[in-house]
């Protein structure tokens, strides 16, 4: 969303430019705006790599819970600025669902962004949080999915350097009801 003052400045400068008083650049000059990369995004180094995930869904509405299993792969992108996971998992007879998972620092809110997008059609949109006393990320999210809005929360814990431990847990927008409770393992691969 563009902020009101940030659409005044965006029309003094093509009202500037447009009449020729834009001042001129030099590439070199353009390539020193670049802001460096943050080290906060090191600590996604944990995550980064292949990996074979195992786990077990809980959906508030299923007698039975469902076994899943799935590979994913988490490479950097946009010179070590974004790190991207995409996974295809195989969830019982629901079938395959494919996702991609976003993470990247906002230096400005000073904190981690992620996003994720899948093959159910759920969007969602959320920070995450590190503590490195107990080697654990924090998230939290909202989002939009084939049971509405939602908000979720869940930790992935750094066990060993080949070994992630996580949970997820999914509300309804207003944590009226638990949509989905999941944990599981993920291990390189």
């Amino acid at each position: 969303m563009v902020k009101r003052n940030q659409l005044g400045l965006f029309g003094l400068v093509l009202l500037t430019g447009s009449v020729g008083c834009m001042p001129t650049m030099t590439i070199e000059q353009m390539k020193a705006m670049t802001p460096e990369r943050p080290a906060e995004l090191d600590l996604l180094n944990m995550i980064a790599g292949r990996w074979e995930v195992t786990g077990t869904m809980n959906f508030t509405f299923l007698e039975e819970a469902l076994e899943t299993t799935g590979t994913q792969t988490a490479a950097w992108e946009c010179d070590n600025r974004v790190l991207v996971n995409r996974g295809t998992y195989e969830m019982g007879e629901l079938g395959t669902m494919s996702g991609i998972e976003i993470w990247t620092w906002d230096d400005k809110a000073g904190k981690f962004r992620t996003h994720w997008f899948d093959s159910f059609g759920m969007t969602a949109s959320g920070t995450a949080k590190y503590d490195e006393e107990t080697k654990t990320w924090h998230l939290k999210s909202k989002g939009n999915g084939p049971n509405g809005r939602m908000i979720s929360e869940g930790t992935i814990t750094y066990t060993d350097a080949d070994t992630l431990e996580w949970t997820w847990t999914e509300w309804s927008s207003l944590k009226l009801f638990k949509i989905v409770e999941m944990s599981g393992t993920s291990r390189r691969g």
